[in-house]
Parts: structure tokens; sequence; C-alpha cells
């Protein structure tokens, strides 16, 4: 009897060219740790100055930088055609338009694009990966094939056992992410400052940075938050922010998927978010978390209310959240996922004669 043996890893290209930080870069770094994790190859390509550089190095990540001016640089398409050619990578992975154009002009075949939001443009994709049926559906319109479309859920690492929590005294509400419009930090601060003139006690913390950071310290000051809420500013040491709350709030207008959900989930902290695009698909109302329509500071404040002033349906909700993601979300599950659907990429892309497997010579 012939011993089976294990598929060859693959070499790999993992593309994301900002320089900020937000759920692209996170995704970045979350796809190199999965497919690193079950044998690959992985070489990420970022901008030189990428925030993101730093998580790489430390995780001791071979990376490439790439300068450029945009997704048209002629001069970047040059450095990246030829750094494909001496790679020679079984397929590319691109998180943003910039990477996605980028490696379709250097030739890069396959070329699967990583849906994290409404903008991806997908007409050069070879195959998409969607966190959740909302953008499945905007793949289909961008004119992607059912059979090119691999669902690929966003991916935490989880601890083994549930974090014990302690209530602190005022409770702490949180919320994180990039200070801008779509993020609904207005709704937020406003839905405290009901709270607070109901008499209800807390303090809170909003951690981010962004374009709107200035306007909702000044939005805080005016609503007479300004003795507790917070803004420390990007944080690097989530661990320390998730330990530091009791509730965590989740106020976006728009949201395709809302990876820091998952990450406050992991934590078994309980939630309350707006009946967004990507929570709506994650969280069960009433179940794993609270669920309030969005644009609503009364509901948002109703929602908060209803958790500070019932601990065991907060601790209730804040456990079913912890399973939830350790069932669905942990890495090294979604990892095996992301691993069958690169072989089958890769596999249809040979099975096509070999014409998507690599770049041009």
């Amino acid at each position: 009897m012939t011993e089976a043996h294990p598929p060859a890893p693959l070499r790999v290209v993992n593309a994301m060219l900002g320089r900020g930080l937000g759920g692209l870069e996170q995704t970045l770094v979350d796809y190199g740790d999965a497919l690193t994790l079950v044998g690959h190859e992985v070489h990420a390509v970022i901008h030189p100055d990428a925030a993101i550089r730093g998580a790489l190095e430390a995780r001791g990540a071979t990376w490439h930088p790439l300068p450029h001016l945009g997704a048209w640089d002629p001069f970047a398409v040059g450095r990246l055609r030829e750094l494909l050619r001496t790679l020679r990578p079984d397929a590319s992975f691109s998180h943003g338009n910039r990477a996605v154009g980028l490696l379709s002009r250097a030739g890069a075949r396959p070329l699967i694009g990583v849906l994290q939001n409404y903008k991806m443009h997908c007409g050069a994709l070879t195959a998409a990966c969607h966190p959740t049926q909302d953008l499945k559906r905007y793949a289909r319109g961008q004119g992607v094939a059912d059979e090119d479309l691999y669902h690929i859920p966003n991916m935490v690492r989880v601890p083994a056992v549930p974090p014990r929590r302690e209530v602190h005294a005022p409770p702490v509400i949180g919320a994180m992410g990039r200070l801008v419009a779509k993020k609904g930090f207005d709704v937020f601060i406003a839905a405290l400052a009901r709270l607070a003139a109901q008499g209800t006690v807390f303090r809170a913390v909003l951690a981010g940075d962004g374009e709107d950071a200035a306007a909702l310290r000044r939005l805080a000051a005016e609503s007479g938050l300004a003795q507790v809420l917070s803004f420390p500013g990007w944080v690097d040491d989530k661990q320390t922010f998730f330990d530091g709350i009791d509730i965590f709030c989740l106020p976006s207008h728009h949201e395709p998927f809302g990876i820091v959900l998952l990450e406050a989930m992991a934590q078994a902290l309980p939630v309350v978010t707006t009946a967004s695009e990507g929570p709506s698909e994650i969280v069960r109302d009433g179940v794993d978390a609270t669920i309030v329509a969005t644009a609503d500071p009364d509901a948002l404040a109703g929602g908060l209310r209803l958790l500070l002033s019932d601990q065991d349906r907060a601790a209730r909700l804040g456990a079913s959240a912890y399973r939830l993601v350790r069932d669905r979300y942990d890495l090294p599950r979604v990892a095996g996922c992301l691993d069958q659907a690169l072989r089958r990429i890769v596999g249809s892309a040979a099975a096509r004669g070999g014409r998507d497997v690599h770049a041009p010579a």
C-alpha cells in the first residue's frame, strides 16, 4: 500500500500597498499567518512606509518593499514584474485596488482578490475570497463567476479558554476603529451623552485615529463627556484595550465585515452593534450580541443601557460570542479552508494549460 504524502507547499505573494492601519492591513497579516500556518511560503509585498511593516517584522515574515505612486505607476509595475519573475509564485493575493492594479499589470496569475469592502475592481481577478454573502453578491455584480468565488471568513486567534471578566467600577464602554464618518462614532458619542443625561454612571474609551478625530473630540467636549470619554489614539496593545473595557460597541453606518467585532467576541465581551452589513451576518440579536438600528443614538443608548443594567445578560452574550468566534472564525480553522481554496484555484489555473500559473517570463 502506497503511503499518502501531504501536498507540496506553494509559494504565495500576499500584497497590500496602503500605508495606514485598518481592515485591509489586518487582513494582509491574518492571511499571511494562516497561509504560513498550513505550510506555504508567503512573500508579503507592501509599501516601504506601511504601518503594518512592524507587525510583519515581529513575526519574522518575509516582505518586499514596493514604492509606488498608485495603481498606474509604470516604474512600480516594472519592479513588481521583476519580483514576480524572481519568485515565480504559484498564486498572488491582493488586498485593495492598488494591489489588484499593479499585480494585474505586472502579469501575476492566478490573481486572487480578497474582498473587504464594496470598492474592489474585480475584472482582472482569477478568483475572489469573500467573508460575507453580501460581499459575494457584490463580486457577482462585478462579473465574478460563482465557481471563482470562495467563502473565506475573516479570522482571529481565539484564546483556548474564554477570559474571565470582572466588571470595572464604573463599567467601561469601548469602541475602536478608523475615525471616519462611515464608522458612526458621532452616533456613539450622542448615545453616550444620552446615557450621561439619564444619570447612568460609566466611563468610555474611543480608540483609533482618522480624518474625523478632531471633530469627534470637539463633539465629545460639547456633549459634556470630557470627564468620562477618553481618546487614546491607535492602540498597538489590543489585549490591554479589551482587558480595560466591559462592553464593546460597534456603531458603524456601513461595515462590510468588522474584524474588530471578532476580536472583541474572542475576549468574551458583550457587544452592542448596529445592523450594518457584516455584523448582521456574523451575530444573532439577543444570542451573541445586541443589534440596534444604524444611525439611531436613542437605540444605541438603549442597547448599551440594557447591558449596563443587566450583568447576567451581558455575561451570557459574551460567553455565546466567544463560542461563536471560536467555532467559526479561529485562525487555524479558517486557515484550513483557505488552503483548500488556494489549491483549487491553482489547480484550476494549471488545468487551463498553465497560462495562469506564473507571471510571464
